[in-house]
């Protein structure tokens, strides 16, 4: 059997803190050791200052916001486990574009990133403090390039047939999102040809819009839902293909919510003549094995949306 995991070396072994330069190791354990009670801190100060500042400079803090201060410091272990601080600025944006269209913006994701050096500097002693307090100060001090590039995806359009077929699934309209198929297969185009061209990228620009608020949540999960039953009918939209011999295992790895690419994927690969296992998203790392071990798949795929998850994603190849 074999397994599809981004981070995997070519040997096959994770990338873990044996990689790692001594005083980079010897700082990530520090982490380790206090991240629950930086984690604490850092939740504190935030409600702590939210609180006083003015609320025409802040806005309410909601408890999502909250959520990705969690959601942030799950990176921020990865990036310190694998070295990966050249990913921490794109990884950045996002959060800096999730706060510029909800309102606090620059201001909050400033005190965000000041609450985990201060927490940083405040636990863990010198040097290793210092190790892991630099990519935060880095990014504190690009503040105006990350909002940029956060503001760069507000002009990310789609082409205007993944417009049209987007504004349909937020109205979760399947039969006119099933026509749009239609048309296109129509046109000369393949089921399966449609899920790389079209869906995948509605998928993206929902998830666009739902980053710069321009979608309640209601809409993005009803346009979510409304693709889900477009994808699972695709199959039903053409003939049978020549079966390969070959099956395929696909899952979310394990805390990963994001659904539609693992089954997206499931579904391209049925209808190239694959047979597929699809488990849906975030099983635990033991039922994954079990599957493995059920189906004897010739591969695992293995759905990784967020860095954060990286850790997760490792564990399930080892």
């Amino acid at each position: 059997m074999n397994t599809s995991c981004p981070g995997e070396g070519p040997g096959g072994s994770a990338r873990g803190t044996s990689n790692l330069e001594p005083r980079v190791a010897s700082a990530y354990q520090l982490w380790v050791e206090h991240f629950s009670h930086l984690s604490a801190l850092v939740r504190r100060r935030l409600e702590v200052a939210w609180r006083y500042r003015p609320q025409e400079e802040m806005g309410p803090l909601e408890p999502e916001l909250l959520d990705y201060v969690n959601e942030f410091g799950r990176l921020l272990q990865v990036v310190f486990r694998y070295g990966l601080t050249e990913a921490l600025q794109g990884e950045a944006a996002w959060y800096a574009s999730l706060l510029a269209s909800r309102g606090p913006g620059k201001e909050a994701f400033a005190l965000l990133l000041d609450s985990w050096i201060v927490a940083i500097q405040g636990i863990i002693k010198p040097p290793e403090c210092h190790t892991l307090a630099q990519p935060l100060e880095n990014l504190r001090a690009g503040l105006d390039e990350i909002f940029a590039l956060a503001h760069s995806h507000r002009f990310s359009l789609p082409e205007p047939e993944v417009t049209q077929l987007v504004e349909v699934l937020i109205e979760g309209d399947a039969a006119r999102a099933m026509g749009l198929v239609s048309a296109w297969l129509a046109q000369g185009g393949s089921p399966y040809g449609l899920i790389p061209s079209r869906l995948l990228p509605a998928m993206g620009e929902i998830g666009r819009r739902w980053e710069l608020n321009e979608l309640a949540v209601y809409q993005e999960h009803l346009a979510t839902e409304t693709l889900i039953r477009l994808l699972c009918g695709l199959p039903a939209l053409a003939p049978p293909p020549p079966p390969l011999g070959r099956t395929a295992l696909v899952t979310c790895v394990p805390g990963d919510e994001h659904q539609v690419v693992p089954l997206a994927l499931g579904v391209y690969l049925e209808l190239r003549g694959w047979r597929v296992r699809s488990l849906g998203r975030s099983l635990p790392l033991a039922q994954i094995a079990a599957a493995a071990a059920a189906f004897a798949p010739n591969v695992v795929f293995l759905s990784l949306t967020m860095l954060s998850r990286l850790e997760e994603a490792l564990a399930t190849v080892a």
